[in-house]
Formats: C-alpha cells, sequence, structure tokens
C-alpha cells in the first residue's frame, strides 16, 4: 500500500492506495518465467548447432556400421543409437522452435477444445478416462493461432491424462473437464482488459507435488521419470504469444489448469 498526504482547503488528509498481493505476485512470477524461458532458450540456441553436429555424426556413423553388420543382435544395438539420435534432434528442435511467430486469424476457442478432445480421446492414454465439456456459447471468436494453440491445450489435456494414469494409487473413474468462461475485468500481466476469456482444464488426478507449483512451467522441469519437461514451457510460451496468463491451481483429487486471453483491447 502507499499513503499520500494533501491538503485540502485547510485540512491535511491522506489517500491510502490499496493494491492486490495477488497481482503483484503473479506479475512477479510471470517476470520470473519470462527470464528463466529467455536464458533457456539463448543457452538451447547457442548449443543447438554444436549439439545437432556431433548427433548427425552419430547417426550417420551407426548407418553406415548397420549396413556392414549382419547380426540381427547388432542391428538392434545400431537401431537404438539412430532412435536416440533423432530424438534428441528433435528436442533441440522443439525448444528452438517454441517462440516462432505465429499467424493469427479469427478463431472460434471451442472449435479448437473440440479438436484437442477428439485428438485426445483417440489416444489409447484415454481408455479410462471420460472427457466432459462445460461451454460457454456466448464467447465469441477471438484473435489467435488456431494450430498453436491446438498445441497448448493437447498438452494441458495430455499432461492431465498422465497425472491421471500414473497416479500411484489408480483413480476410480478418472476425469477430465474442459470448461470455457467469459469473466470480466481482467488484469494479464500489467494490462487491464474489460473482458477475458478463461478456459479451465480440470482433472481429478492425484495432483501437482506443492514442491514445483512455483516451477511447473520452467524448462526440464517434470515429475515424471519418463518426462522431458517441455510440454507445460512450450504451452506457456505459445498462451504468453496470445498475451494470455496460464496458472495452475492443484490439491489431491483436482487440478486445474487455467488459461486467460484477452477478448477486448487493453486499456
Amino acid at each position: 500500500y502507499t499513503i499520500n498526504p494533501f491538503e485540502d482547503e485547510g485540512d491535511l488528509s491522506a489517500l491510502l492506495e490499496l493494491s492486490s498481493l495477488e497481482h503483484s505476485q503473479r506479475i512477479n512470477q510471470e517476470e520470473l518465467l519470462s527470464s528463466a524461458r529467455a536464458t533457456t532458450r539463448e543457452l538451447v540456441r547457442g548449443l543447438a548447432h554444436e549439439i545437432k553436429n556431433p548427433l548427425g555424426g552419430i547417426r550417420g556413423a551407426a548407418q553406415l556400421l548397420a549396413s556392414e553388420i549382419e547380426s540381427p543382435m547388432l542391428h538392434d544395438y545400431t537401431n537404438v543409437i539412430i532412435e536416440e539420435a533423432d530424438r534428441l534432434h528433435k528436442l533441440v528442435d522443439r525448444l528452438i522452435s517454441a517462440r516462432h511467430q505465429l499467424e493469427f486469424s479469427e478463431t472460434n476457442i471451442h472449435e479448437v477444445l473440440e479438436r484437442v478432445r477428439n485428438l485426445a480421446e483417440a489416444d489409447p492414454a484415454s481408455a479410462k478416462i471420460t472427457i466432459q465439456t462445460d461451454y460457454d456459447p456466448s464467447i465469441p471468436m477471438i484473435p489467435a493461432d488456431g494450430e498453436h494453440l491446438i498445441q497448448a491445450m493437447l498438452n494441458l489435456v495430455r499432461n492431465a491424462m498422465q497425472s491421471i494414469n500414473n497416479a500411484r494409487e489408480p483413480v476410480e473413474n478418472g476425469e477430465i473437464l474442459l470448461r470455457t468462461r467469459v469473466i470480466r475485468n481482467a488484469t494479464i500481466g500489467e494490462q487491464f482488459h474489460r473482458l477475458a476469456v478463461k478456459v479451465d482444464i480440470a482433472d481429478n488426478g492425484p495432483g501437482v507435488p506443492p514442491h514445483m507449483l512455483s516451477t511447473i512451467f520452467y524448462p526440464m522441469i517434470s515429475g515424471r521419470a519418463d518426462g522431458t519437461g517441455l510440454g507445460l514451457p512450450i504451452t506457456h510460451s505459445i498462451i504468453s504469444q496470445h498475451k494470455g496468463l496460464i496458472e495452475c491451481k492443484s490439491k489431491a483429487g483436482k487440478t486445474i489448469f487455467s488459461v486467460v486471453m484477452p477478448l477486448a483491447v487493453a486499456e
């Protein structure tokens, strides 16, 4: 808060100005995330060339070796080398391409979410999970890059599916909810918006460990042994390019990732 004294017709008065602590914390968190992303992006760009060159050499040598040997068992080893080299190459590409220039057009957020739902339901990992929707039909078209928005939302849904499926104690009746709402008087970063669209992706999995909540959107942070730690940072980057924000609230049995994007011009 701030207190500003002033004099009015000979009387000494004070103006007390209160600021939302939650708003300040959100801005600080966004600044920390932006700084972490920028540092990681520059680091990866600097190392990408040095990483890709030896990977190409390793892959080429493995292919030459595979053409010279006849043992099926040795072919299995060379295939592992080739596949792992390709996997590392793709990881580097994903990191350095996370902030490609987006192509904005008028986009129906519900068409985006329905595409995400269809893709998720086609995934065998959703076999024991019910995906429900709760849409606000009054939401108008928004300026967005539909393909990148699909990628961002699909990352969140897949993250929810993995959380449910990998729970230490099996989750009965696994459920994911896609919900949209219009919210008024939203502050995104330091910008005020009269209208914004809010997309919630909620699941009834075991929740995010408390010690990870503050770093969950940082690159290379994952709660799974086989996780790359890239899905949520890429999602955060895409939402940020849409001038939006993403938040996570989690406890055992209920996790909600909320994406907020402006519907009106910032004031």
